[in-house]
């Protein structure tokens, strides 16, 4: 299945760069165009930059599943750092692409596609590091399979934040520019603050499940994951904890889910790339 890595990365890199260049011609357009109240994109161009992207994630997925699937001797996981980070923003793509449907997020998707696609050029141009493939009938895999979807739920979290934080200050201090086409902040909050519970009960489930399968969990490789995560899961249930019963959002949110992903950032790849790379 290897073979079909580079044409499948190939294919996907162009169709992110052709639904990345369609996105941000029309929102310059909405730009000038904002004074006749355009409420979202003509379908021509909206409909062929969705197509582009869903192509290109077909694309992404099919190189990412081949790189993580080994069928010598056994059938297994290579869960290399590269090919879950590629993996991370497959679901992120996906995951952005369907609320858009919802909510006007084409900003969001102009942060997704580069991610995807540096994430994808890695898993295609630089060798994999030392990992050890998983057997799939192995306990570890519903662990693992959750652990991915909390962090690609969190990780879309922190983009939406990062569009809260410009929205804020766009607010504050009036200005042009693409900024200007952010959805409004009501959407944006609920869409991020739905995210943060997709997240965090998933990364709740990830770590109970971690304690339960893996019995070298405490083994001095991996305690600073360990610790790094259980301190972004406190992070997180601090500010939804605050969210529910203070009603923090806005700048308070995005520094609480900021810090909390960087803590949970460095707990996954800090320690997938000291034991790949380092040891």
């Amino acid at each position: 299945m290897n073979n079909i890595i580079l044409p499948a990365s190939g294919l996907a890199l162009v169709l992110y760069a052709v639904a990345f260049a369609l996105l941000w011609r029309h929102l310059n357009t909405r730009l000038h165009q904002a004074g006749d109240n355009i409420s979202g994109a003509p379908p021509s161009v909206s409909g062929i930059a969705f197509v582009a992207a869903a192509l290109g994630l077909i694309c992404q997925f099919l190189a990412t599943v081949s790189a993580l699937i080994q069928n010598e001797p056994v059938m297994s996981l290579n869960l290399s750092l590269l090919a879950v980070s590629s993996l991370v923003t497959c679901v992120i793509v996906g995951v952005t692409a369907i609320s858009t449907l919802r909510v006007r997020a084409d900003n969001l998707m102009l942060l997704c596609l580069p991610l995807a696609a540096i994430s994808l050029g890695a898993l295609s141009l630089i060798p994999a590091g030392n990992t050890q493939p998983i057997a799939v009938d192995s306990a570890q895999i519903g662990h693992i399979l959750l652990s991915i979807s909390a962090y690609a739920a969190l990780m879309t979290a922190a983009l939406q934040s990062v569009l809260i934080a410009l929205q804020e200050r766009r607010l504050r201090t009036p200005q042009t520019g693409l900024i200007g086409l952010l959805p409004p902040m009501e959407s944006m909050e609920n869409l991020f603050i739905t995210m943060l519970w997709l997240g965090v009960g998933l990364l709740t489930l990830s770590i109970g499940t971690g304690i339960f399968f893996l019995q070298d969990m405490f083994d001095q490789r991996l305690v600073h994951h360990t610790v790094l995560t259980s301190m972004s899961w406190m992070v997180y249930v601090g500010f939804l904890t605050g969210h529910h019963l203070f009603g923090w959002r806005g700048v308070t949110g995005v520094r609480w889910n900021l810090a909390a992903f960087v803590l949970l950032l460095l707990g996954y790849l800090g320690s997938k790339f000291v034991l790949e790379y380092l040891l």
